[in-house]
């Protein structure tokens, strides 16, 4: 035990020191006294605002634990501790490193929706629910000797089936509502439920858990973060998870931590950038790992402490718990030996108490000491195969036997306190899509979650249109209504409206932006079910040719009928004329650039004439001499399909004509098709059917040599910050910009910050490009001249490679970099010498730029970039 008598003095003094914490984590200096106040019922109870205002007493009363720990003490936590480690015998006793090492264990246990899965301990492969107990009585051992329990959550690709880290497949889009492996999510998040809800003490009371999904957003190695995952799509499906759980699965024992990766160079708009909302989080954590390769560096210790304290301050303003929910020597642990810093443990200890705002953290976890080779986090004592005690260990004891430092031995009157959740307020958002979503088909279902009121009406509309569509609220729980998007929206963005209501006032309201490209878009459609006035017959080419028109039924389905006489054989031309004459009344002509049809033909017509043909075409009226579909449609009779029809065999022609002239379109009064044959020979009738006028959008080809040229954004900034994404360090902002390019109608605007963190840097997915064929990355650039480090760097095959351009001059201009000028980013010790080369260039999959202090600069600038590609 380390606690002594000089505890009570040392909170006390904490306490006088810093006299302005809020009045929920500023009571009188022994802990202990603090809550048996609170469980004597003398005073009214506290009132929190929870994600969940159902919430177990148990689960708020923990909360308030952590809230009136901070700034007193820090818990330790550790992942896997029980589970997992070098000196763990086996013995079924409960065993960890930390307690070998020290003589208690951690305070905090953590555990993962991969032991849930069988993938982890004590999970057992392949049988989920003999997976859900294990870790049900591990976390009941855990609980029963005073534990707080942790569960992060690695989830596996939806999409692919591949891992956690697999971040191919867009899977959020998939996953959310309407996606079409929503169903495999909710079925994992049932899992989650069925642990949550069977997690229970010896008296039948559910066990709070510190929820922590989705961590790590902001980086790019899970299939959630940046990278793959915009910052709308994180926050709803954030959202989603927590609705499901708490709202259809009845999970209420979890307090639910957010987590985006460090650093933040001490900004709140950085860390904020994925936060769902208050109604969402009740722990405000960071995660973030030292260097193995330069350990406690004053710049580390500075950011750091940065850091933490703007978390802290930002969870005082929202009444969150602020807490360092994942740290560590360096994402791949510590080395047996050689380690550069044998007082690291000490060395952030010291460094986070010692600032008033930093040191009010609540627990500070790390990983699992899962084995020696990248996942050692804790230092070891007596381990065995000779390894020892680690040279860590005595530094690691100290931090122990910190006064600030808290371990299981410790935890005292967690839930002894007693706390009233406020009233939650009445909040909507718009759940699908999602903002900067883009809409591919032609119906789109939009939902919205009202929650904590029940609306008079929610009403949803298009920007610019006055006519709101009621939405009306589905099995799911969600106001929904399904959208068809005009034509005239095709290929451009449109920003949807859904406003709630009580009584005749708008209770909430909410605005988001979609872009709009559909590849077939239907904006009329003649089916002749029963009559066929919408047609016109407009005679025949040559004049030898005789139609005539009738509504006609096959398989009793109506069709167009031409009663065909005179076609010969000898005809090199034979057009059948059909003219739509109310279409322009009906449909804006200038946004059709497809049309389509159905044609019959009796099979005899083509089948004594091997050079037989036909074809398809469209006339823009009164233009008769452009014929669309000319070199496009025509297709020989004998490679059409035969379909026999009520003992009638017919050649079966679908026709699909592209109009690639708007201005004409837009001139145009009227529109006529053509059925032309050469060669054909028949008295009979053909069938037209299905005609349809499309209006489509068409992808631009992508260049795997362009990393971007920025044009493709429709002039949207926000649609440019969907793909280019924040790469780490002080704050960053991307923009389109029309005044600095070297060519088009837009460069791209790279506003930069150096502060807390040194550097600062935005990143491009590319996927998996193959540049082998490529010696140079080239593109323009206008420096600011503000003479710090530029680093463009590429990730290739897993491996990052930097040049660095000069930031010397103002001089706007060309910047070409061979290939063979990029060498390993210095901080990857592991790759050092490697090259670029044709081998691994088949494989380019991020592009990045950062900007590095000099000499500890700190200043806010600009760059801009354009046409940036490779090339020979």
């Amino acid at each position: 035990m380390k606690v002594s008598i000089k505890l009570a003095t040392t909170v006390l003094a904490s306490t006088v020191m810093f006299s302005g914490f809020p009045a929920s984590s500023a009571a009188a200096g022994n802990m202990e006294d603090v809550q048996g106040m609170k469980k004597s019922g003398h005073h009214k109870p506290i009132v929190e605002n929870f994600v969940d205002q159902h919430a177990t007493n148990h689960t708020k009363s923990l909360f308030e634990y952590l809230e009136n720990t901070r700034g007193k003490r820090v818990l330790f936590g550790h992942q896997h501790s029980i589970d997992e480690g070098l000196t763990l015998t086996g013995t079924g006793k409960m065993e960890s490193d930390v307690k070998n090492a020290v003589g208690d264990f951690p305070a905090v246990f953590g555990w993962d929706t991969l032991s849930l899965e069988g993938k982890e301990k004590p999970g057992v492969f392949g049988d989920e629910k003999k997976s859900r107990k294990n870790l049900i009585t591990s976390m009941q051992l855990v609980h029963k000797k005073g534990g707080i329990l942790a569960l992060s959550s690695h989830m596996p690709n939806f999409v692919t089936s591949g891992s956690f880290n697999d971040t191919a497949g867009s899977v959020v889009e998939h996953i959310l509502p309407g996606g079409d492996k929503n169903k495999e999510f909710n079925t994992f998040l049932d899992n989650i439920a069925k642990f949550a809800n069977g997690l229970k003490d010896d008296h039948g009371q559910l066990i709070p858990v510190l929820f922590r999904p989705f961590h790590e957003q902001n980086g790019g190695w899970f299939w959630w973060g940046a990278k793959t995952t915009t910052t709308a799509q994180y926050k709803e499906i954030y959202r989603y998870t927590v609705e499901y759980l708490r709202d259809k699965k009845g999970v209420h024992n979890f307090l639910y931590v957010y987590s985006p990766n460090g650093t933040f160079g001490g900004s709140e708009n950085s860390y904020l950038t994925t936060y769902p909302g208050d109604d969402y989080v009740d722990v405000l954590g960071m995660d973030q790992y030292d260097s193995q390769g330069n350990p406690g560096s004053q710049q580390f210790l500075t950011n750091l402490v940065g850091d933490l304290a703007m978390i802290s301050k930002m969870a005082d303003k929202k009444g969150k718990v602020a807490t360092f929910s994942e740290f560590g020597y360096s994402p791949q642990g510590m080395k047996v030996s050689g380690n550069g810093d044998l007082h690291w443990f000490t060395k952030i200890t010291n460094s986070i108490k010692a600032d008033p705002d930093a040191r009010r953290i609540a627990y500070m976890q790390t990983w699992a000491n899962f084995g020696l080779n990248g996942n050692l986090f804790v230092p070891y004592r007596d381990a065995p195969n000779s390894l020892g005690s680690h040279e860590l260990l005595p530094d690691f004891v100290n931090f122990y036997k910190d006064p600030y430092t808290l371990f299981l031995n410790e935890v005292k009157g967690v839930y002894d306190y007693i706390v009233k959740a406020a009233k939650e307020r009445p909040f909507m958002h718009i759940a699908s899509p999602t903002d900067s979503a883009a809409i591919t088909t032609p119906v789109t279902k939009v939902r919205s979650r009202v929650l904590n009121m029940k609306p008079s009406s929610v009403t949803f509309k298009v920007a610019g249109s006055t006519k709101e569509v009621p939405m009306k609220l589905d099995r799911d729980g969600y106001y929904s209504v399904r959208w068809s998007p005009d034509a005239s929206l095709n290929g451009k963005s449109a920003e949807l409206i859904v406003t709630s209501y009580r009584g005749n006032k708008v209770a909430d309201q909410q605005t988001i932006k979609v872009f709009v490209k559909i590849p077939e878009l239907l904006m009329k459609e003649y089916n002749f079910t029963r009559s066929i006035h919408s047609v016109e017959n407009i005679g025949a080419y040559p004049d030898s040719i005789q139609t005539s028109f009738k509504h006609g039924v096959l398989r009793g389905e109506g069709k167009l009928a031409i009663d065909v006489k005179g076609m010969k054989r000898s005809d090199t031309w034979q057009e059948l004329k059909i003219q739509l004459p109310d279409v322009a009344q009906q449909t804006d002509l200038k946004n059709v650039r497809r049309v389509k049809f159905d044609v019959l033909i009796p099979a005899y017509a083509g089948e004594s004439n091997p050079d037989a043909t036909v074809r398809g075409l469209a006339m823009l009226l009164p233009d008769w001499d452009t014929k669309y579909g000319m070199s496009t449609t025509e297709k020989k009779f004998s490679e059409l399909e035969i379909v026999n029809i009520k003992n009638k065999r017919f050649a079966r022609y679908p026709v699909s004509v592209d109009l690639n002239d708007p201005q004409k379109a837009a001139a145009a009064s009227s529109l006529a098709l053509s059925i032309v044959g050469s060669g054909l020979q028949f008295n009979g009738t053909i069938y037209v059917d299905n005609i349809q006028l499309f209006n489509t959008y068409a992808e631009p080809i992508s260049d795997p040599a362009v990393v971007d040229d920025f044009e493709s954004y429709q002039g949207d900034s926000s649609a440019l910050g969907v793909k280019f994404v924040h790469a780490g360090g002080d704050a960053t902002a991307v923009s389109l910009d029309s005044s600095h390019k070297s060519s088009g109608n837009y460069g791209l605007k790279f506003d930069y910050t150096l502060a807390g963190s040194g550097y600062a840097g935005i990143t491009k997915s590319l996927g998996s490009v193959d540049w082998s064929s490529f010696q140079t990355l080239k593109f323009w650039l206008a420096p600011d001249g503000k003479k710090q480090k530029m680093v463009v760097q590429l990730k290739v095959d897993g491996v990052s490679y930097e040049a660095y351009p000069s930031l010397a001059s103002t001089e706007t201009g060309w910047v070409e970099l061979p290939f063979s000028q990029f060498k390993v980013a210095p901080w990857d010790t592991a790759n050092q010498g490697k090259t670029l080369n044709p081998d691994n260039l088949k494989k380019v999959q991020d592009f990045s730029v950062y900007v590095n202090a000099v000499d500890g600069a700190t200043l806010s600038s600009t760059l801009y970039l354009d046409d940036i590609e490779a090339v020979n």
